[in-house]
């Protein structure tokens, strides 16, 4: 007897052992999980390069009771999909915890096109236009009266007669040709094979194309100018070879001139070009192989000049690399200019290979002019730059394929520039970045930044320089993130006023997708950030993964979601 009860009182302490030993059971253990990795199995601050299920019962063998992803708590209580793109941070906490401390992991998935470029970020398409019926509008076309038999023109359609006077968006057709007019403003290039038309479709209604013959041959420019030099309206000039404007020297085109330049010419412009063009009478400058490009307006000499009215910009850009390697784009602009001044009102740059502007400690000066259709805008560097009444768009082009080629809108480097007025639209990555180097202010009113694929607005600046970023009363909507203050100096301030952050991915960013340290400081006041997709407010630093609050002030400012680190923000509704 006594050997049975020694058995059994052995059997009772192995079972009470166990009992006391073993993890906490499977809840439903008929239940197979499909996942790719567990909770153990991931680790804090690491950046996947794909997404991923995971099975996230157990942490370090104790059972999960709840989990907060992005501060939203998790519904599945067998599996994380983990599977989108985008920052994670996840809060778990587990059956054995005696405190409300969870354990904490951090985690980043790439897309993989898109790779570090978006760290963190949800992949952003922009939405696009809603192509609306054209109504009782007036339509402003602008193109050459007179053009060289077998050549294409140039046509841009703005709606109500002078850029950023219109938020409409129609489709419209030359012929065979179609594109859009977006925001009111649009342009097109007329084949040989659509001049018969002689009108732009819009809809229900046409407009009328008067287009006539240039029957004499071209005036041959090239070399170098040894006099001044004036054009006559209405002439046809060919430019087979590198032209030189010399210092002193001033070449002026006449109303009405179509100039074309054979494949990789360049004008060196060391003096003055005017080019004095017309509304109902512009000039034209174009490739003479229309499927390929000419060079671009080069001057390197100090005081260099470029001074053009209603005048039509197309197929730049020939070279690359070598002496042409400029900047962020790594191409040549259509105008360069160091210690010289770039004066453009009512221009059209549209369709080019390469960059628009590349200033050096120059001045330029825009007022009503279109830059459509180009690797990017350009970058100005150390330069006093003012942008009024002016539209960027369609960087390369206006399709939805993601490009990973640096095509800004617009480039700042070191500059003093105040823009007003203005639209940045559709561009596959910032529409204006004012970026690295040292110092600089950039002053923005009444401008939108609209269906950018990266930022609205991306500013950063990695030396202690002072860098001031003031926005005032501007829109920023359909982009990857509406504004970001990214790697920065402890000198670099950003203010906004009085502005909308509408339907982005993100509205307002704290932080950057780079390494690098964030330490200047950004002010937000009166403003709406709302309806974003991912967050109205993110501030997420990569440099050490941790969400920034001391960097971000908001006054009277509305969101559509809590934030518990801003609990001074007003709830949309």
């Amino acid at each position: 007897m006594r050997s049975i009860q020694k058995a059994v009182g052995t059997l009772l302490l192995l079972l009470l052992t166990y009992s006391c030993n073993r993890k906490d059971p499977d809840p439903d253990p008929d239940i197979k999980v499909e996942a790719d990795i567990t909770l153990d199995e991931l680790v804090d601050m690491e950046v996947y390069g794909e997404g991923m299920i995971v099975d996230c019962r157990y942490l370090s063998g104790n059972r999960t009771n709840r989990i907060l992803v992005n501060n939203t708590l998790n519904t599945e209580p067998v599996t994380l999909d983990l599977t989108g793109v985008g920052y994670y941070g996840l809060e778990i906490f587990t059956s054995n915890s005696t405190e409300e401390i969870p354990h904490v992991i951090r985690m980043v998935v790439l897309d993989p096109v898109r790779g570090e470029a978006e760290w963190g970020l949800p992949v952003w398409i922009p939405r696009g236009v809603t192509v609306e019926p054209i109504e009782n509008q007036d339509i402003l076309t602008i193109y050459p009266r007179e053009i060289p038999q077998g050549f294409s023109f140039p046509l841009v359609a703005v709606v109500e007669g002078q850029l950023t006077q219109s938020i409409d968006n129609l489709e419209a057709s030359v012929g065979s040709a179609s594109f859009l007019i977006k925001r009111g403003s649009g342009s097109v290039w007329v084949s040989p094979d659509d001049q018969s038309s002689n009108q732009l479709v819009i809809d229900h209604r046409t407009f009328p194309i008067h287009i006539s013959e240039m029957s004499d041959p071209p005036l041959s420019l090239s070399g170098v100018l040894g006099e001044y030099t004036s054009i006559p309206a209405n002439s046809y000039v060919n430019v087979a070879a590198d032209l030189t404007i010399p210092e002193d020297i001033t070449l002026t085109i006449g109303s009405g001139t179509f100039v074309t330049l054979n494949p990789g010419v360049n004008i060196y412009n060391e003096g003055t070009l005017l080019i004095e063009g017309l509304e109902d009478s512009p000039i034209t400058f174009t490739c003479t192989d229309q499927e390929a490009y000419w060079g671009g307006v080069i001057g390197k000499a100090a005081g260099n000049r470029v001074d053009a009215s209603h005048a039509i910009f197309g197929r730049s850009g020939h070279h690359k690399g070598g002496e042409y390697d400029w900047g962020h784009a790594h191409r040549q602009a259509l105008f360069y200019s160091e210690y010289g001044t770039i004066s453009l009102d009512h221009c059209y740059m549209i369709d080019h290979i390469g960059q628009i502007f590349y200033p050096v400690s120059a001045s330029m000066e825009l007022d009503y002019c279109l830059v459509q259709r180009a690797m990017t805008g350009g970058q100005l560097n150390n330069s006093q730059v003012s942008i009024n009444h002016s539209i960027f768009t369609d960087f390369p082009d206006d399709s939805y394929t993601y490009r990973d080629q640096d095509n800004d809108a617009l480039y700042l480097m070191e500059c003093v520039a105040v823009i007003s007025n203005s639209v940045f639209m559709y561009a596959k990555d910032d529409g204006l970045d004012s970026g690295g180097g040292a110092g600089g202010e950039v002053i923005v009113t009444n401008t939108r930044f609209e269906s950018i694929f990266h930022e609205g607005a991306a500013l950063s600046g990695g030396w202690d320089s002072p860098k001031s970023q003031n926005f005032h009363n501007c829109i920023f909507a359909d982009c990857g993130q509406g504004l970001e203050l990214g790697y920065s100096s402890p000198n670099h301030l950003v203010t906004v006023e009085s502005s909308l952050f509408h339907r982005n991915g993100i509205g307002i960013r704290y932080g950057d997708n780079y390494e690098f340290p964030n330490n200047g400081f950004i002010t937000v006041s009166n403003s709406q950030s709302i309806e974003n997709e991912t967050y109205d407010i993110w501030n997420m630093d990569r440099e050490d993964w941790v969400a920034d609050t001391a960097h971000m002030e908001f006054n009277n400012v509305w969101v559509t979601k809590a934030n518990p680190m801003y609990p001074k923000l007003n709830i949309f509704k």
